[in-house]
């Protein structure tokens, strides 16, 4: 505190003009920042044993995703409306190049009921070693952003467009057939997917007050807009018979149940799923 009281004292810094002139000052105006999403934790039990105790970490991804939509950097590049865009006045050509310019987000604004708006989610996760020289921890980090945050300022680091909304546990099962362990691995990522996602999934079926980044109330929907991955995780969306992976049925089930499209899958047991090739 003193050495920022020594610093703020420099007269090249009352030359800024800033709102605070004391270490106190500054504390203050921190301590009137909105509040981040808290982390929260459970212990995930599952039906066969594993060599040690599986912590969920996770954050509501709705909190996060409230945050986004109301953050003020944001103000300028979130679109709320959908949109068809044409390279000529005749329309005989589309331009997509947002998520709000397909027809999918067309469609499900379509069935909102009037004045709703439609917050796309965009979900992204990779098996990332989280400690080094520590223990070796790994685990699935799953990150958060928003659809409707146009996609030259989402795709910059510097934005932090993408939250860490959970780190998604990965187990050593004890099941002495090997291929089974492999099934019961993606069976546990189902499994957290259903936890964390869970608030998402009410807000995509009835909808949550929300304020967006000029400080005006709107009734929002969540639809899951994309799903990121990379090698081990896309094997989870691979296609079963022409339908959705039922792993990944945590990611689908009730997740936009107001759109008529909602892909949906049915419940498998251990045993059929013992006969899907990964």
């Amino acid at each position: 505190m003193a050495a920022i009281d020594e610093f703020l004292e420099l007269e090249l810094i009352k030359a800024l003009s800033l709102s605070f002139c004391t270490a106190k000052e500054l504390c203050g105006r921190a301590e009137l920042l909105p509040p981040v999403p808290k982390w929260q934790y459970r212990i995930v039990s599952t039906t066969h044993p594993t060599k040690q105790l599986l912590y969920l970490y996770w954050r509501d991804p709705l909190d996060c995703i409230e945050s986004l939509f109301s953050h003020p950097l944001f103000a300028k590049e979130i679109d709320v409306t959908p949109q068809r865009v044409y390279h000529t006045v005749e329309r005989t050509s589309r331009i997509y190049n947002e998520w709000l310019t397909g027809d999918a987000a067309w469609s499900m604004q379509s069935q909102l009921p009037d004045g709703a708006t439609l917050l796309g989610i965009i979900l992204s996760s990779d098996k990332t070693n989280i400690t080094n020289m520590t223990g070796g921890r790994v685990a699935h980090p799953l990150l958060i952003s928003l659809a409707n945050i146009k996609m030259a300022t989402r795709n910059k680091a510097s934005s932090h467009a993408f939250l860490l909304t959970a780190l998604l546990p990965i187990a050593e099962f004890l099941h002495p057939v090997k291929r089974m362990q492999s099934v019961l691995e993606a069976r546990l990522v189902h499994q957290c997917l259903d936890i964390v996602l869970e608030p998402l999934k009410q807000a995509a079926r009835i909808g949550r007050m929300m304020s967006d980044p000029l400080g005006n109330l709107r009734y929002c929907f969540t639809p899951l807009a994309s799903y990121i991955v990379d090698t081990p995780e896309a094997c989870m969306l691979a296609c079963v018979r022409g339908k959705t992976s039922p792993i990944t049925m945590a990611m689908y089930e009730n997740f936009g149940d107001a759109f008529q499209h909602s892909p949906r899958t049915a419940k498998m047991t251990l045993d059929q799923l013992s006969s899907i090739s990964l």
